[in-house]
This record gives C-alpha cells, structure tokens and sequence, in this order.
C-alpha cells in the first residue's frame, strides 16, 4: 500500500492514485479533490481553511493552535498505518512558507524510513542518500541540490554529466539541469543528503 496526501496549494491536473492506496486529505485540498472526484479514506487538519466539516468522511481533527502543519499530521497518520512510499500532490504554489515546509516533509519522511515524493504536473522533488537507483523519464532534467550541508556523490550512471567523486556544496548551484541519458538513473550519495529535482515539462 502507497500513502497519497492531498494539500491545499495549486490542484494538479492529474494525480495518481492506485486502488489500494490510502489518500489522506488535508483541509482545503477537499475542494479541488472532490471536483476530481478523487476517493479519500481521511480527511485531516484544523480546517481553517475549508471553513468545514463535511459529515461524510472520517475525519481527524486538530486544534489551529498546533505546533504541525497539516502535511506533517498526514505524514505521521500514514507512518502509523506502516507505509513506506508517500506521493504528495498540491505541495506546490500559493504560501512559498507552507511550500518550504513541504520539501522539509521530505526529511522528517526519510527520517522515519519512509520515501516522500511532492509531484505536481511538471515535476517531482525527493531526497536521496545511499545508493539511489530511479526509474526516471529519459532526456528530462534531473538536478540535485545538497540539503542539510554539503553532498558528496561518488559516482553515477545515466547522467549527462557525470558525477564522479563530486562534493556538492550547501548553497553553490553546481548539480542544477543535468540530463537523463537513460530510463534509470544510478549515483551513490557517500556522505550528505540531496534533493533529487525531475522535471519533465518546460
């Protein structure tokens, strides 16, 4: 089972959503996911923003006064239910605030054993450490961005230009726009975290 959030930036054109995932709604995304028509097992949040409660759902409610945001109660929720993949969708948009603390829901996922994913219609953003083996789209972009402090990538496959014993240091833009040469991609992160940027549509 693969856990899908819904949050309250820009609605994606499509989400992707298998029969045996569990989708967790935060808040106002209930407006733009229930004109998809997209099925929700949870909706969750303070509900300032939806200006509701609908009573036909299960419903995990929080206080306004909170020390998380809505995005984070739907991380926790799924790690409970023992998910290891997250595909987050309206990560994007609106509050550049509530966007940053969604990349930061990459690291408090990946802290946890659990793989998070913010995917709109042009992109996704992951972070990486280890070994790292994507199934990627051949001849998109693909940059990598340190996190946390300096990155460094000892080797790699499948880039245009390639990585080989490479320190990717917080604050320089040296992994921005490589290339996908194949459908899989291939780099050992040695030491350091990466934000794996794909993008494909200019």
């Amino acid at each position: 089972m693969k856990g899908i959030i819904l949050l309250n930036g820009v609605a994606p054109e499509k989400v992707n959503v298998g029969k045996d995932d569990f989708v967790v709604c935060a808040d106002g995304a209930y407006e733009w996911a229930k004109e998809k028509n997209i099925k929700i097992d949870l909706l969750v949040g303070d509900f300032d923003s939806l200006g509701y409660i609908p009573d036909t759902l299960p419903v995990l409610r929080f206080p306004v006064e909170k020390n998380e945001t809505d995005g984070e109660i739907a991380v926790s929720v799924l790690e409970e239910k023992g998910v290891k993949q997250i595909d987050v969708y309206g990560a994007f948009g609106k509050r550049a605030d509530h966007f940053f603390g969604n990349v930061a829901l990459l690291d408090f996922g990946i802290k946890k054993g659990i793989e998070v994913k913010l995917i709109d219609d042009f992109q996704q953003i992951s972070i990486k450490q280890g070994v790292v083996r994507e199934k990627v789209l051949k001849n998109g972009t693909i940059s990598l961005v340190p996190f946390d402090g300096d990155a460094h990538i000892i080797n790699s496959k499948g880039l245009f230009y390639p990585l080989e014993d490479l320190v990717l240091q917080c604050g320089s833009t040296r992994g921005i726009s490589n290339k996908a040469t194949e459908e899989v991609i291939e780099f050992e992160v040695k030491s350091g975290k990466v934000l794996m940027f794909e993008s494909w549509r200019d």
